[in-house]
């Protein structure tokens, strides 16, 4: 969890203040110190970091662009508690970007390399589930599907995912994702990487879709605690 306090902000090299705050604000809120729907004063948030008000509403600003942080009338700035009518419409879309960009990433296995780097990703997944753990799993779904995301040729796949998103969401997600689900995930990417292999495009948009869709089942939970 993010430390309480942090007086007197240090900016990393080559960053802008904003740009710090920026960070340090999300980290709070992808460590749970801030909860979904918590409202963020500014003049609390001022003396905490050390710095002025002025900074603190910029920072919010650039915040509310990356929906982290939701403004509301009479309220002020939030932490973004998106609804799930919000989550599904959002997982249904992505479902259908990931799918057509496998089944991309298998119309394009012959092309060189393409094979030696998704072939690459079985071991590894057999490497996580044997050593890794549900915590540690943010990182590798990323890397895995970037690969497909490379192999499909067409870099703005990954880029349209990204567009469509709820950072949110993502970060509840990962925080909260049960050893089970973990090894579901990777059992999933498993079936979705040997479908590319083969050159099964169907298979792969089909797997690749149901890998997307079954986060519904888990926003559903999540809604239970946390979205509005």
């Amino acid at each position: 969890m993010a430390d309480a306090k942090a007086p007197h902000i240090r900016r990393r090299s080559g960053s802008t203040l904003s740009s710090t705050l920026v960070d340090r604000i999300t980290d709070r809120i992808q460590h749970g110190f801030y909860q979904p729907g918590e409202r963020l004063i500014e003049i609390e948030l001022a003396r905490d970091f050390g710095v002025s008000r002025g900074s603190i509403r910029e920072a919010l600003r650039r915040l509310e662009a990356n929906h982290y942080v939701r403004f509301e009338p009479n309220r002020g700035a939030m932490v973004a508690c998106p609804n799930l009518d919000e989550v599904i419409a959002m997982l249904r879309i992505r479902s259908v970007i990931a799918g057509l960009g496998a089944r991309m990433a298998a119309e394009r296995i012959g092309l060189a390399g393409n094979h030696a780097k998704v072939a690459a990703l079985i071991p590894a997944i057999d490497h996580e589930l044997e050593h890794g753990s549900a915590g540690q799993h943010r990182d590798e779904n990323l890397g895995f599907h970037q690969v497909l995301n490379a192999v499909s040729g067409t870099d703005y796949i990954g880029e349209l995912i990204s567009t469509v998103s709820i950072p949110m969401l993502y970060d509840i997600y990962f925080r909260e994702l049960s050893d089970d689900q973990w090894r579901t995930n990777l059992e999933d990417h498993r079936d979705l990487a040997r479908a590319v292999l083969a050159g099964d495009g169907d298979a792969a948009e089909l797997f690749a879709k149901r890998h997307m869709l079954r986060m519904m089942d888990i926003a559903h939970a999540i809604s239970k605690r946390w979205l509005s």
